[in-house]
């Protein structure tokens, strides 16, 4: 049986994970199970470290001992819902947070950047507000006494003070981490417009009227930690590093480092697939996107919705091509009926 809590919105924003107090009675309903040797495993069968569930009213953590796995944060006061930390299971951080160079990065998260011209993306760094609103207006979140976890979240975008222009119904699931420390997020936004066109946008290409040689990032983003040496860039079509992977089209594309990494895979149902991503990996920031807007904006009809789905793996030893492929294959396999 399942062990689980549903969260709505309407609480103050709790953002610490301090124990005791803070906790209160959530603390008994944390499990936990027998610590093992020498994680990841080299059976399936053998069980991680010990794990246990740290909840605010805002926010979901897994951790291993005293170090957070993952951390959803789901916060209505908050200009955007986000996952970080994102780490490996022995809790090596992969993900960065609100870095000074753009505070309003954070770790893995959801942003349009033009809707209806208005920016939804950049933050002003002192209020933290965009010209646009997302609003997160509901949320319900479980978490498993098998160290799964599963959210459906729900957004209203929408100029200050105006009306809804679109809306969005987020389903997250998270898998329990595996006995090679792999755990995966499956990621469903369903966007749904209002009652006139919704126009999509994002930053002109350089070749484009008013372009820029950064432009065309948009949606599901993740910033990284900086590496020493770099991160090991990989995608399905044989693509390596920033140069290559930026803007072309792909399956997959991962980031891996000695320590682990994170990959991000393109649903074959989704529009414009393969996505064209949008690839950074030089100081001060790494940052990947499967950008489906990269090459042009979309305009979503009144009433009609919009459906991106995608697998983000996150792995604690580096992934090679082969394990990558059948990671996409089994996420894009058909359900069985």
């Amino acid at each position: 049986m399942k062990l689980h809590s549903r969260i709505f919105i309407g609480f103050a924003a709790l953002l610490g994970f301090a124990a005791g107090s803070a906790l209160g009675a959530d603390a008994k309903n944390d499990v936990s199970i027998p610590p093992a040797k020498n994680w990841p495993a080299t059976k399936e069968s053998a069980e991680p470290p010990a794990l246990s569930w740290l909840r605010t009213d805002t926010s979901l953590a897994l951790c291993n001992g005293d170090k957070t796995v993952w951390r959803l944060v789901y916060d209505a006061k908050q200009p955007k819902t986000y996952f970080h930390p994102l780490a490996t299971v022995d809790g090596e951080v992969l993900t960065a947070f609100e870095p000074a160079d753009h505070p309003w990065h954070r770790g893995l998260w959801w942003s349009w950047k033009f809707i209806n011209g208005l920016n939804y993306w950049e933050e002003d760094r002192k209020t933290h507000a965009s010209e646009g609103v997302n609003e997160l207006t509901r949320a319900t979140v479980e978490s498993g006494k098998d160290f799964s976890a599963h959210a459906d979240l729900y957004f209203s975008y929408h100029p200050p003070g105006q009306a809804e222009v679109m809306k969005e119904l987020r389903k997250l699931t998270i898998t329990r981490p595996d006995a090679q420390g792999r755990y995966r997020i499956d990621w469903t936004s369903e966007f749904t417009a209002g009652n006139a066109p919704v126009n999509l946008g994002r930053t002109p290409l350089a070749n484009e009227p008013n372009g820029k040689d950064y432009g065309g990032y948009a949606g599901l983003s993740a910033r990284l930690v900086l590496q020493s040496n770099g991160w090991s860039i990989r995608t399905s079509e044989e693509k390596t590093g920033m140069a290559d992977a930026h803007g072309q089209g792909a399956r997959w594309l991962d980031f891996s480092s000695p320590s682990g990494g994170i990959a991000i895979c393109d649903h074959p149902d989704n529009l414009r697939h393969p996505a064209p991503w949008y690839v950074h990996d030089k100081p001060p920031m790494s940052f990947f996107s499967p950008s489906f807007l990269f090459n042009e904006p979309l305009v979503l009809d009144a009433g009609k919705s919009l459906k991106l789905t995608y697998r983000v793996i996150v792995h604690s030893k580096p992934a090679n091509a082969v394990q990558l492929e059948t990671e996409w294959k089994a996420f894009s396999a058909p359900a069985k009926p």
